[in-house]
């Protein structure tokens, strides 16, 4: 008998075994170690009071981590990651744990619930649409090997300075925006672990022109852009370059672009930089 719990008393130790089981065939496997699971949850917002086990007797077996915050004007919870043991797939347990948050999370006062699905895989998507969630958005996905990307960037005018920025002025950066970063990309997700990051600036005199944000360890950039006026001027491949040199992993990874923005994508193909496995962002009112 499958039993749904919340997460709270937990240990990360059973907790990280069980993610790593359950994704070790996933669509792109992956490893993590105790420390980068939980940085990355952290990062995500990750609450364990409003996160979701089903157990078999006493064995965790399946998971959903919830992140909390406000998205929207409306108390959320977005689902970091979901996954079953491969012994226990095709028994309702997904759905099962699902159903029996959602009373938790109301009297929790969560409003909203966001999360990802990969485009490929139809049977997760369409098993949240039979649950009423809707998709809001759709994201590109890049990930390529730092030697690979093709960066010839013009040389900027000499007015032009980059310097690293310590206390970003998200205000003054949120205008740069042609549309909203997701969850992972967000402005608090930054602050969660701001320290692990390096944002820099491209400024002409003291006017901030572009800035990008990068995740050495992981070759992470969550968020890359120049303001209007100053675009096709090489200032973006330059900002991109700069960061790339800050990557201490081989791979550039730039994740939940809006699909259908096509500036980002001239400029992605005009760097090498090309969409692999996509992302719905889906929602549901609660």
């Amino acid at each position: 008998m499958i039993e749904i719990k919340q997460l709270t008393d937990v240990s990360m130790n059973v907790i990280h075994k069980t993610v790593n089981d359950a994704f070790s065939d996933y669509v792109e496997p992956f490893d993590l170690t105790i420390d980068q699971l939980r940085y990355m949850i952290e990062r995500r917002g990750c609450d364990l009071n409003l996160s979701f086990g089903a157990f078999s007797g006493t064995e965790l077996v399946g998971f959903t981590l919830n992140g909390v915050d406000n998205w929207n004007g409306k108390r959320t919870a977005y689902d970091t990651g979901t996954g079953i043991i491969k012994e226990y797939r095709k028994q309702g347990i997904a759905t099962k744990m699902f159903e029996e948050s959602l009373p938790v999370l109301r009297s929790n006062g969560i409003e909203f619930y966001l999360l990802e699905v990969i485009r490929t895989n139809t049977k997760a998507f369409e098993l949240y649409k039979k649950a009423g969630f809707k998709v809001i958005r759709e994201f590109d996905y890049y990930d390529i090997e730092k030697n690979k990307l093709r960066m010839n960037a013009r040389e900027l005018d000499e007015e032009f300075e980059f310097r690293e920025i310590q206390k970003p002025d998200w205000q003054s950066m949120k205008t740069f925006w042609e549309f909203e970063p997701s969850w992972q990309n967000c402005i608090d997700s930054i602050n969660r672990k701001i320290d692990y990051f390096k944002i820099f600036g491209i400024f002409k005199d003291e006017t901030l022109a572009g800035y990008g944000i990068i995740e050495p360890s992981t070759g992470d950039i969550p968020q890359l852009a120049v303001a209007n006026y100053y675009r096709r001027e090489g200032l973006g491949t330059n900002l991109l370059k700069l960061l790339v040199s800050f990557a201490e992993c081989d791979e550039i990874r730039i994740i939940n672009t809006e699909a259908e923005y096509e500036p980002f994508k001239k400029f992605a193909k005009s760097v090498n930089l090309e969409p692999g496995f996509g992302q719905y962002e889906m929602g549901l009112d609660l």
